[in-house]
C-alpha cells in the first residue's frame, strides 16, 4: 500500500528530537492533495513533510471492510447505502462540469447508463473541484448541467478524492484498487461487480462496455 509506505517514510525520517514535521513551502497542502507526494517523492518528503503525512495517514487509514458498507449522499442530499448496490453493477468515476473531457465523458456516460440500465448498470458520478477548479458550481449548478446533458444516472454530492479530506468512498475503492491516487477529471473509472469486487480503470465510458456487458451477463449466469 503507497500511502502507509509513504507515511513509514515520513515518520522514519522525523527528527529524533521529537520536533513536528513541518512544511517548507505555502503551496504544500496543495501540491499533496494533488499527489505529488508519490509523484516527486525526493522534493516533497523533504519539503512538505507535515502535508504529506497528513494524506499518508488519511489515505491508509481503513474505512470500512466493503463496498456494501459504504455510503454517502446525492446532490439532493439524500443518503444512499450501498448495500442496495447488491447484485448490480457500479461505474462510479469523479466528474467536473468545466473540463476539456466533460463533453466527451458525460455523453458516453449517458450512452453506456442508456444501454445497460435495465440489466442491473449503476453509474455514481462524483463532482469534484480538486483539478484546475472545474467544478466550482453549487449542487443546482451541477445538477442542472447533468440535466442539460440527459443524464438519468445519480449524481453524488460534491467530493475530495485525493489528500487529507478525500470521502469514504474514494478512500476504500483507491485502497481496494490499489489506485493510490486520481490524478484529473474523469481519470479513474471504478468498476465494482456483482459481488462487490472493484478494479480501477483509466479509459473512456465506452471503452468500458464490452467489461460491463460481460460482468453482468457472468453475474447473471451464477445467478441461474
Amino acid at each position: 500500500e503507497m500511502a502507509f509506505l509513504l507515511l513509514l517514510l515520513l515518520l522514519g525520517s522525523a527528527p529524533r528530537s521529537g520536533a513536528a514535521l513541518v512544511d517548507q513551502h505555502a503551496s504544500c497542502a496543495g501540491w499533496a492533495e494533488m499527489g505529488e507526494c508519490m509523484n516527486n517523492p525526493g522534493y516533497m518528503l523533504q519539503s512538505c513533510a507535515k502535508s504529506c503525512a497528513a494524506v499518508a495517514e488519511a489515505e491508509s487509514t481503513a474505512v470500512v471492510d466493503s463496498f456494501y458498507d459504504l455510503e454517502a449522499h446525492t446532490l439532493q442530499g439524500d443518503l444512499v447505502r450501498f448495500s442496495s448496490f447488491q447484485g448490480k453493477v457500479v461505474v462510479v468515476v469523479n466528474v467536473a462540469s468545466q473540463c476539456g473531457y466533460t463533453e466527451s465523458h458525460y455523453r458516453e456516460l449517458v450512452q453506456l447508463f442508456d444501454k445497460y440500465d435495465r440489466d442491473g448498470l449503476v453509474v455514481l458520478a462524483f463532482p469534484c473541484n480538486q483539478f484546475g477548479a472545474q467544478e466550482p458550481g453549487t449542487a443546482e449548478d451541477i445538477q442542472a448541467f447533468a440535466a442539460s446533458k440527459g443524464v438519468r444516472f445519480v449524481m453524488m454530492e460534491k467530493v475530495d478524492v485525493n489528500g487529507a479530506g478525500t470521502h469514504p468512498v474514494y478512500q476504500y475503492l483507491k485502497k481496494a484498487t490499489e489506485h493510490p491516487f486520481i490524478r484529473w477529471n474523469f481519470a479513474a473509472y471504478f468498476l465494482i461487480d456483482k459481488q462487490g469486487a472493484a478494479a480501477a480503470r483509466t479509459v473512456s465510458p465506452m471503452q468500458l462496455e464490452s467489461e460491463v456487458r460481460g460482468l453482468l451477463a457472468a453475474a447473471d449466469d451464477r445467478e441461474l
